[in-house]
């Protein structure tokens, strides 16, 4: 005969219970009662089911944790009927209010589900309607209507509290202590709020550092993690446990690593700034995110570490299909370097051939494009929202006018709350144009010798690392095209909207392709033609020659005369 299976919920809310014992003694309580129950039920011992920091007072733990889990496994059937849940006790299944708490709690026990709670021995199942089970039912009822008011006091007073020290933060003076506010959650892994006060960890902080560092030079989520495995122990407190994961290396970059701490309160949200201590600036934040919009290289094997610096980063497109061109390693003996660009169509299930190209002359050309854009270039390079600011400002000199001539305050308030809008919308435009011109200097600080330096064959460097976040602040996009068996099309798209053609032929892993470029979009034609790039100064006839001569029939039928 098969015996019915026993499975038991552990559940604690804070983390100041998971440092204390609540953990420790309710395992110890239920590993005794498990063995206790089976044998006087004649039960399977099965499985165990963890809420460790999940709060059951607004019922999460039955939404999102363990015993949700629990919940959909009794549901599907992978928990049979007939089976026994042990538990502490009610308080530790709920502490919403009552009607709820009772609703989670019998609709198990309708699904065929036996609970048993360890504190007082009580057995809890569908059964026949008796005075028995109506007293126990209105029992169980007062168990949680109580664990849920307890719940609520303790509730408003870490409420209370959490205002106070917001409260407090808000009138702080330069140079006093930042009080540690716990109650509405736990502080970042790289903070020490032992003493009661905000301060950086003495092992962890440094590490946060150099992960940002890392992250400002263009390494991946999955290199990071690498890193931190290879050379530094893990946080051994919250959800850490000891092991780095890969949301350390992913979920870094928010306001916190410049002092902003966000905490919600019944509701309302407090922006409170100078909390943590700041890793970067503001300014130093706005331009790491924007950088990290793109997604940074990480090799999927160690069998694969070449580091391509177009890929991945969000701008190579196949212009057939508009999928994106992924990275796809040498097959030919000794030339790492020759790895490739393919169109990800079939992995889409697009209907376009896996077509793709040798990635290292196209990676040479741009680089030799971009010295000549950024480092020769005697214009600067802009943003490409200048013209949206300029908009913007007529616009909202266009409202302030009507402003002075409305006659309602309902109409004043309208102007106002648009011209309000509008202000945000520049700010922002401001911000990216920002970003752009500190880019733009930092490229030229580094100059065309950085790129000149660079072996393109060395495609392990991790420079290259910083280089391809260089490029993805200038490139908007590549929109790459196969014109013949021989010839490749690139169209390039730069973040100020200009724009640029260049043709490939013939290049294999054994026959240098030849480079060509519209002459009428490059500064310095002779820097680029000593680097081995050709120029053409009607390159549309490379790419598509029976559209070039019709637009051009009507020339070559009326030559121009001298006069002309």
């Amino acid at each position: 005969m098969i015996k019915p299976r026993l499975y038991s919920y552990v559940r604690f809310s804070s983390e100041r219970q998971a440092k204390g014992s609540s953990i420790e003694r309710q395992k110890a309580s239920i590993e005794k009662l498990v063995k206790k129950v089976a044998i006087e039920h004649n039960l399977e011992i099965f499985e165990e089911y963890n809420d460790f920091g999940v709060s059951a007072f607004k019922g999460k733990n039955a939404t999102e944790g363990a015993l949700s889990e629990f919940i959909k496994h009794v549901d599907s059937g992978k928990i049979p009927r007939g089976s026994y849940l042990l538990i502490e006790s009610l308080d530790r299944f709920s502490r919403a209010n009552a009607t709820r708490a009772v609703n989670i709690f019998t609709s198990l026990l309708l699904k065929g589900i036996v609970v048993v709670t360890g504190s007082d021995e009580q057995v809890y199942r569908e059964t026949n309607v008796t005075n028995d089970t109506l007293q126990q039912l209105m029992f169980s009822v007062m168990l949680f209507s109580r664990a849920n008011e307890e719940s609520e006091r303790k509730s408003q007073l870490t409420i209370g509290s959490a205002l106070r020290k917001i409260k407090r933060h808000q009138q702080r003076q330069p140079g006093d202590p930042v009080v540690a506010i716990k109650e509405m959650g736990q502080d970042k892994w790289w903070i020490d709020s032992s003493s009661g006060f905000v301060k950086p960890h003495p092992v962890y902080y440094p590490i946060a550092q150099k992960l940002i560092e890392l992250k400002q030079k263009g390494y991946s989520n999955r290199l990071i993690l690498a890193y931190l495995q290879e050379n530094h122990p893990a946080p051994t407190e919250g959800r850490s446990r000891g092991k780095w994961n890969m949301q350390h290396a992913s979920r870094i970059i928010e306001p916190a690593i410049h002092g902003q701490k966000v905490i919600n309160v019944n509701g309302e949200s407090f922006t409170l700034d100078d909390y943590y201590p700041a890793i970067v600036t503001k300014d130093e934040y706005e331009r790491l995110k924007f950088q990290i919009g793109n997604k940074s290289f990480a090799p999927l094997k160690e069998a694969n570490p070449e580091i391509p610096l177009l890929s991945g980063i969000g701008i190579l497109y196949c212009k057939h299909c508009g999928c994106h061109m992924f990275k796809m390693k040498s097959t030919v003996k000794n030339q790492p370097f020759a790895y490739r660009y393919v169109c990800s169509s079939r992995d889409s299930h697009r209907k376009c051939s896996k077509w793709g190209f040798r990635a290292r002359t196209l990676e040479l050309a741009l680089l030799q494009l971009l010295a000549d854009r950024v480092f020769v270039e005697s214009a600067p390079v802009q943003s490409g929202v200048e013209n949206l600011i300029a908009d913007i400002n007529e616009q909202i000199a266009n409202y302030m006018v009507a402003i002075g001539s409305a006659k309602s305050p309902a109409m004043i308030n309208k102007l106002t709350e648009i011209i309000d809008q509008l202000e945000s919308q520049k700010a922002e435009y401001l911000k990216q144009k920002q970003i752009h011109d500190d880019q733009m200097v930092k490229m030229n600080t580094a100059g065309w010798d950085k790129f000149k330096l660079l072996d393109i064959n060395d495609t392990k460097n991790t420079d290259r690392l910083e280089i391809r976040a260089s490029i993805k602040t200038v490139i908007k996009r590549i929109d790459c095209e196969r014109i013949d068996t021989a010839h490749n099309y690139f169209f390039i798209t730069y973040r100020d909207e200009r724009t640029q053609k260049l043709v490939i032929k013939k290049d294999t892993a054994w026959t240098k392709g030849r480079i060509y470029v519209d002459s009428t979009t490059v500064t310095n034609s002779q820097l680029l033609e000593s680097e081995g790039l050709v120029m053409h100064s009607h390159i549309e006839i490379m790419i598509d020659r029976d559209k070039f001569l019709i637009e051009h029939q009507e020339r070559f039928d009326h030559p121009p005369t001298i006069i002309g």
